[in-house]
């Protein structure tokens, strides 16, 4: 395991491979920060400051899709964007994950949490390439991770305050949702499923925000692997590299108090901050990539 960045981030989230430029973005998402890392020369900088963002797709058309707490944007450089959707039906749209889908559609989803705890459910939307939204899903206590299954049949997403990661049938023509089932229910005695990616054999790889851990689960969401790692807040996983063996892995450095704490969690330990890399003998698969026009 190698610590690629160490910049005490309040939370890091969102790692995004970028084969083309070989980089991986991710985000520290209370501070409005966006990082790039080359692996060609390893120079890391802020590409973005200031605008609130907790989710990052690569855009085919240049640009990338950044998604947060003002909605989800067209993103072009520093204080240089298009805002696509902020608001729905009269409700604004706190975004937090999101992944592009085969038609360069988004799925986002929505989460609602103050000072006091959840303040009401959020939805998983897709937004589509012209703009237009539409609920997928809700009752979302706090979303949070998405990914495809390698055959884009199977959608997964982890909703962090039911301890649980969704499956759902999906349609990948009009990008229709249906059959939502249990994959996976963490435990009380673990940690609670954050960020996750799916590798190219179909197993779903989940980070476990309060559990110190990455699972690896089967596609019949058996627990394969547990890998251990030295924050105790892990965020968000995704593959990436020349071979996408390569395994990043975000953690938040800020103690984030929540009922969801389990048993015994030590909030004396090391909570997180930096950004970690492992090699694999297993490859990731690539992500889609989003479709928007940048005018």
């Amino acid at each position: 395991m190698e610590t690629l960045a160490s910049d005490d981030n309040l939370c890091g989230e969102a790692p995004t491979w970028d084969a083309a430029g070989r980089a991986i973005f991710w985000v520290d998402a209370d501070s409005a920060l966006v990082f790039r890392l080359s692996l060609s020369d390893n120079k890391k900088r802020v590409i973005s400051r200031g605008l609130p963002v907790a989710g990052i797709a690569l855009n085919r058309n240049g640009g990338m899709i950044f998604a947060g707490a003002a909605g989800l944007h067209l993103w072009r450089g520093q204080d240089d964007y298009r805002t696509i959707v902020s608001e729905h039906d009269g409700e604004s749209l706190v975004f937090n994950d999101i992944i592009a889908d085969l038609k360069g559609r988004i799925y986002a989803g929505t989460y609602y949490w103050g000072e006091s705890g959840m303040e009401k459910t959020g939805k998983l939307y897709l937004i589509d390439t012209d703009g237009s939204v539409r609920a997928m899903d809700e009752g979302i206590r706090i979303s949070n991770g998405l990914g495809f299954s390698p055959d884009n049949r199977t959608l997964y997403y982890a909703d962090s305050g039911a301890r649980c990661i969704y499956a759902y049938d999906v349609n990948a023509d009009t990008g229709d949702l249906a059959g939502r089932r249990d994959f996976v229910q963490v435990p009380l005695n673990e940690g609670i499923p954050d960020g996750l990616t799916v590798d190219a054999d179909g197993y779903v790889w989940s980070a476990q925000w309060y559990g110190g851990q990455v699972v690896r689960y089967d596609p019949e969401g058996a627990v394969e692997r547990r890998i251990p790692m030295p924050a105790s807040q892990v965020s968000s996983v995704t593959f990436g590299g020349p071979d996408l063996a390569d395994l990043y892995i975000t953690s938040a450095g800020q103690y984030w108090p929540s009922d969801l704490i389990p048993p015994g969690f030590n909030i004396e330990a090391f909570m997180g901050g930096s950004l970690y890399r492992i090699r694999l003998d297993i490859a990731g698969k690539p992500e889609h990539m989003a479709d928007f026009r940048l005018a």
